[in-house]
């Protein structure tokens, strides 16, 4: 079967404009996404470029290619920043598109004015395969264990460059292959496999962009949506496989229920602005303070739970005195309006640790019986569940 060039740079165009479209729409669809513009510049300025190469666009065949190819490298930096962008990642300044396109700049016309058409390959494909690799190497060793569509979207980019650097290679040991006929060879192989790759890279983007809506709505679902701190259903979904891990280790393991102090003055006298800036602070410490393996939640209104696999009661005891004592202190200085109440804010903590016939119900229910001890012998303190 014959691959004519020419035929096959027109039928990239049109894959690379659908693509395009594709990007734009996804674009618009998810504005606040970061890295989905750059993208979207990026396909239109890939089809542009063919558009260019297969048309000629009333320029010589030599200055079309030599346009064509800028336009190439561009879109491939405008990718690769877009990546960056969406992996959160600090994009590139301007004078990494100065560099970048100095450089391909100076093999553009280095090319062009040999005019040779084995040292254009060449240069286009050791272009190519350099930014390719470049953002093979971003999505690869960035990309989270989970984030499929990233990993695939990585391992094509890995392809394209051993493919150009294949190209390459092929150029400078066949010095005569683009001197015949150009449907055949590597020039046809090289123009069908760009059309494989630009609908695959459009195609991972897609799905990168609905995994990141999938774990956003992930997150929504578990969170609650003031503090960030778990919800009461996706705790007790971990919390019962800990306790479950519990059993099975024989290891121990506690339950902390706190409570801030007189949280309705605090409301009362601050607005529920105040109260709410007492609950995120109250939850960033914990944050701080609290393991990684650790699960916090809010429990209700100003309550909230913590469980801490692996620590026995008075271990627990101690986790919960460094969050009262710290709490009291920087809530007196981060909190504005709390310098004005007549009381300092402060929390109240019950600790309860896992018995031998306990679920979670009832480890949580021991808990709560500390904390109102601890209420009812004057706030701001801790208290182990049976004294």
């Amino acid at each position: 079967m014959v691959l004519e060039v020419q035929s096959l740079l027109v039928a990239v165009a049109v894959a690379t404009t659908c693509c395009a479209i594709a990007r734009i729409i996804l674009y618009k669809l998810h504005p606040g996404m970061d890295g989905l513009g750059h993208w979207a510049w990026a396909s239109v300025v890939g089809a542009l470029s063919f558009a260019v190469a297969g048309t000629g666009a009333g320029m010589s065949g030599d200055t079309s290619l030599s346009v064509a190819h800028g336009l190439v490298i561009l879109g491939f930096c405008l990718v690769w920043d877009g990546f960056r962008r969406f992996l959160g990642r600090k994009p590139f300044a301007p004078r990494v598109y100065v560099g970048l396109g100095g450089v391909a700049l100076a093999l553009i016309l280095y090319s062009h004015l040999q005019g040779s058409l084995h040292v254009r390959a060449a240069a286009n494909s050791l272009a190519i395969c350099a930014i390719s690799a470049g953002v093979a190497r971003e999505l690869l060793w960035r990309a989270p264990p989970k984030q499929l569509a990233m990993r695939l979207a990585g391992w094509v980019y890995f392809l394209n460059a051993a493919f150009f650097a294949l190209r390459g290679v092929s150029v400078g040991l066949d010095l005569e292959f683009m001197g015949g006929r150009l449907s055949y060879g590597i020039t046809a192989l090289a123009t069908l496999w760009w059309l494989c790759v630009t609908i695959s890279v459009t195609l991972c983007m897609v799905l990168m962009a609905g995994e990141r809506l999938q774990e956003e709505l992930n997150h929504q679902a578990s969170r609650d949506p003031l503090t960030g701190a778990l919800n009461r259903r996706a705790f007790s979904g971990l919390a019962e496989k800990e306790l479950a891990r519990a059993r099975r280790s024989g290891l121990p393991l506690s339950v902390l229920m706190m409570d801030l102090d007189h949280f309705k003055q605090v409301n009362d006298r601050l607005g529920h602005g105040g109260g709410d800036d007492a609950l995120c602070l109250f939850v960033a410490l914990a944050g701080r303070l609290l393991r990684t393996e650790d699960l916090f939640c809010r429990f209700g209104g100003e309550e909230f739970l913590a469980l801490l696999p692996g620590s026995t009661a008075v271990q627990s005891l101690v986790v919960a005195e460094r969050l009262r004592t710290i709490f009291t202190e920087e809530a007196g200085q981060d909190v504005p309006g709390a310098a004005s109440l007549p009381f300092a804010m402060t929390v109240s903590v019950g600790i309860a640790q896992l018995a031998e016939d306990d679920g979670l119900e009832e480890i949580i229910r021991r808990a709560d019986a500390a904390l109102y001890r601890a209420k009812d012998l004057g706030r701001n303190r801790c208290e182990l569940a049976g004294g």
